[in-house]
């Protein structure tokens, strides 16, 4: 096998799930077989994209990623009127992490605090949450505290 065209485009995580999901389909839909190995893989990557931090974990139920989800994301950074244009890179990196804060944010912009101020990381920020929804914060009770203690090592005595 040779590849003709090395990276042709880039996919979101989104993207491949999708193709994935519509695959299964295709396949039940026609009966066809798919090898145990491909079978294993599309398995593992559909768990993998389901997990937290996914912003796909509740893709089932909030639908809040959908086929025009990036061409809305983009038109709306676009009305934002940034002193500075995201990269494809930087643009898929926001699709695939859903940043719900400019220390996220960060991880996806390359040189963020040069070239966008704190307001616009903010927008930014608030442009995400819009166009592709939240996660429901965690219910903070009593567990987190108690895992940090049972985390924690166990004094250390002196021996005399």
């Amino acid at each position: 096998m040779r590849i003709l065209e090395s990276q042709n485009a880039l996919l979101s995580n989104y993207e491949v799930y999708q193709h994935i999901i519509d695959q299964r389909k295709r396949n039940k839909a026609q009966s066809r077989k798919v090898p145990g190995n491909a079978h294993h893989i599309m398995t593992e990557v559909i768990a993998y994209l389901h997990e937290k931090p996914s912003p796909l974990a509740k893709q089932e139920v909030t639908q809040a990623y959908g086929p025009s989800t990036i061409p809305r994301l983009l038109e709306k950074l676009r009305e934002a009127n940034l002193p500075s244009e995201l990269t494809k890179g930087e643009v898929l990196s926001i699709l695939n992490l859903r940043p719900d804060n400019s220390a996220v944010l960060s991880t996806a912009i390359e040189d963020m605090e040069e070239r966008f101020t704190e307001e616009e990381q903010q927008m930014i920020v608030a442009i995400i949450g819009e166009v592709l929804g939240r996660d429901e914060p965690e219910e903070e009770g009593g567990e987190q505290g108690d895992e940090m203690e049972t985390d924690a090592a166990p004094p250390v005595e002196n021996g005399n």
